[in-house]
């Protein structure tokens, strides 16, 4: 696992991290909303979506090195499952960090609304007490 965490522990930093992913989609929208009302600058918002496409890349990398051996743990899941599972939650993250990438504000807040999306269908099937816990039984 990650720096050798418990379950537990890489529970608590997801989820401190989802937290803060939010924050920065609510803050891409707030400027987008500024921006379409001529109260902020392209350049304020094009900054805030390249802070937010940082933190979900750091995100990323940490859930990526994380999420296959502690699913694997799980040993109520196959080990094809999860490769299969693993595989396709690497390119949702692939998908919207290009999608992140856009050229107008209506662009911009769908793909913030996916994000959002994703981070919820993230906590409910992987990052829960069901899969992220220490007292896993074997």
């Amino acid at each position: 696992m990650a720096n050798e965490m418990t379950p537990e522990q890489a529970l608590a930093v997801l989820s401190t991290q989802h937290t803060e992913l939010r924050d920065r989609i609510a803050r891409c929208e707030q400027l987008a909303d500024r921006l379409d009302a001529g109260h902020a600058e392209p350049a304020q918002l094009v900054q805030e979506v390249a802070a937010l496409r940082a933190a979900f890349d750091e995100h990323n990398r940490f859930e990526e090195r994380l999420l296959r051996p502690v699913l694997l743990d799980a040993d109520w899941f196959g080990a094809v499952r999860v490769s299969r599972m693993v595989e396709d939650h690497v390119e949702e993250h692939r998908a919207i960090h290009r999608d992140l990438d856009t050229r107008t504000s209506a662009q911009l807040r769908a793909v913030l609304a996916s994000l959002r999306d994703h981070l919820v269908s993230e906590q409910r099937h992987f990052l829960s007490h069901k899969v992220l816990r220490d007292d896993v039984v074997r």
